[in-house]
């Protein structure tokens, strides 16, 4: 044989045999990160299982914080007399719009103008003293084996900096909070363990509103963390604000580089190269730094932008954010490019495949509009590939968007950025299908689902009629306004009962068409489908 034939060969098997490597590597640390899941109502102290005397205090639908009880943890959030800002501002919508580069660009990528949501300008409170969160004194109360209550002991009490989040969620009734563990100096962080989540400075309330079943973030994201890697960890408890009773809320890991998260080699200042999380949003989530030069993947969404989360702002250099933009960049040349399915610039060599795998079939699971557009994560290690993930927002999932969705019988995530390509080329087609399949065998089974559902509401027992003794009201839709309800009014929910009913009857209807209809992704794949993209 030729000699450099047999070199060229030899050198092809090496290059094979690293990233085969590099693959097994990368799958044994997931395999490991997947394994450390901790559900809540599986492993923490049920009603059932309090003393008599707890069962009964923790039983009392008694709001008041002088007697108030609960075998969840409980928080309590003390403003100091301050308004909590971020609440919105809304400003008149600006007629004027690039139309016709959005056009072009739905054109490229073979979307339509009604797929995007409709710009707005829109500001947000601040406080007294110009900033975006005021101090408070942040307290959590969770004794193993007793009932919580306002005068136990805390496991925690430190200062945090706060203030209202979300998109669309600031607008609701109930709202969201960011909070930043502190020194009293309300500029150096601190890291504290939460209910065993890991240490770390950055959390998040959320406050489930128009989620009437109060389950779908905590539901999603146990049920995907046990399959993905790096899904944030959710723990129910009660809030109160100022001695107000808040109702149930989920608190929850932000998505963050950090051992206890998204676990990255740590970035360098001094070497321009990096590991990199970054986030696909709304245009007013202004926390982290904006990619500001032209990317593909925000050319067809309205409203969006692209944005640093890791490193942080304060964190990065200008080499990195350069790095980190032209990397990205190079990513998507080679998922747009004619030569996207060849052996050497083909998307594989720069996508952690299975990742895209595993986050189009949540997408389709849960039925998210918002996945891949907003909300959206990306991250990369310097040793390895782009990863979809984590996942976030599922606020909206099931059938439970604002605006009337119809996403029952079709799929969500085809013409989402990045995927639109994927499903042009047939061994991800066929990888999704896959997937799928298994998945429905294990933890995407019917049973499995439905069985996960009723432990979590045996799990909140008494908390989630607390709850509604201050939001029942949202149940009766012609006592919310537009932005509290959905459309049209038919679709809101008149009983816990019948919210349950819905997101399982939902989702095993969905589920029942993706069963049937999972193969007929192969349609976007066809040569007749993709041969303007091909040779």
């Amino acid at each position: 044989m030729n000699k450099r034939i047999l070199v060229a060969l030899v050198c092809v098997v090496l290059i094979i045999g690293a990233g085969l490597a590099q693959v097994l590597i990368w799958d044994v640390e997931d395999a490991e990160v997947i394994g450390q899941r901790y559900l809540q109502h599986e492993e923490d102290t049920s009603l059932s299982e309090l003393s008599e005397e707890d069962q009964k205090a923790a039983s009392s639908l008694s709001t008041d914080p002088a007697t108030f009880a609960s075998h969840l943890p409980v928080v309590s959030i003390d403003t100091r007399g301050q308004a909590v800002p971020g609440e919105r501002i809304d400003i008149p919508d600006d007629e004027s719009d690039d139309d016709d580069e959005v056009e072009s660009a739905g054109f490229f990528l073979g979307v339509s103008e009604t797929e995007r949501p409709n710009e707005s300008d829109e500001t947000y409170t601040v406080a007294a003293d110009g900033r975006k969160t005021i101090a408070t004194t942040f307290t959590l109360y969770s004794q193993d084996g007793q009932a919580n209550s306002l005068s136990d002991q805390p496991i925690l009490q430190t200062q945090a900096e706060l203030r209202y989040r979300g998109h669309s969620s600031r607008n609701f009734d109930k709202k969201g909070y960011d909070i930043t563990f502190t020194e009293e100096d309300r500029v150096t962080n601190k890291n504290l363990d939460v209910l065993g989540m890991g240490e770390d400075e950055d959390w998040i309330l959320h406050g489930p509103f128009i989620d009437k079943t109060l389950l779908r973030n905590y539901f999603v994201k146990n049920i995907v963390g046990q399959f993905m890697p790096y899904i944030p960890d959710v723990r129910f408890c009660e809030l109160f604000v100022n001695d107000q009773y808040q109702g149930v809320y989920v608190l929850m890991e932000t998505v963050k580089a950090s051992p206890y998260r998204t676990d990255l080699t740590e970035s360098d200042p001094n070497s321009e190269e990096t590991s990199y999380i970054v986030r696909l949003d709304w245009e007013d989530i202004d926390d982290s730094d904006s990619i500001e030069e032209f990317l593909y993947t925000i050319y067809r969404i309205r409203n969006a932008k692209f944005e640093i989360v890791y490193p942080s702002p304060s964190g990065i250099t200008d080499e990195q954010k350069q790095w980190i933009t032209y990397n990205l960049t190079d990513i998507e040349k080679a998922l747009y490019s004619y030569d996207y399915d060849t052996f050497f610039y083909g998307y594989w060599n720069t996508l952690n495949t299975d990742s895209f795998i595993d986050y189009v079939i949540v997408s389709e699971f849960t039925s998210n509009l918002d996945q891949g557009k907003y909300s959206t994560y990306f991250y990369r290690d310097i040793r390895g590939k782009l990863s979809a993930g984590p996942i976030w927002d599922f606020n909206n999932a099931f059938d439970n968007y604002l605006e009337d969705s119809a996403t029952e019988v079709s799929f969500v995530s085809i013409n989402k950025p990045i995927v639109i390509m994927l499903f042009k080329d047939e061994s991800f087609t066929q990888g999704v299908i896959d997937r799928y399949r298994e998945l429905r065998n294990g933890v995407l089974s019917s049973d499995y689902l439905d069985s996960f559902i009723d432990k979590t509401i045996e799990y909140l027992g008494p908390a989630i009629q607390r709850n509604f003794t201050v939001w029942g009201y949202s149940f009766d839709p012609n006592k919310l306004d537009h932005r509290n309800r959905l459309t049209p009014i038919e679709r809101n929910p008149t009983s816990y009962e019948e919210a349950i009913s819905d997101l399982k009857s939902y989702m095993e209807r969905r589920l029942s068409w993706l069963d049937d209809h999972i193969e007929n992704l192969k349609q976007y794949s066809h040569e007749s489908a993709v041969k303007r993209y091909n040779h």
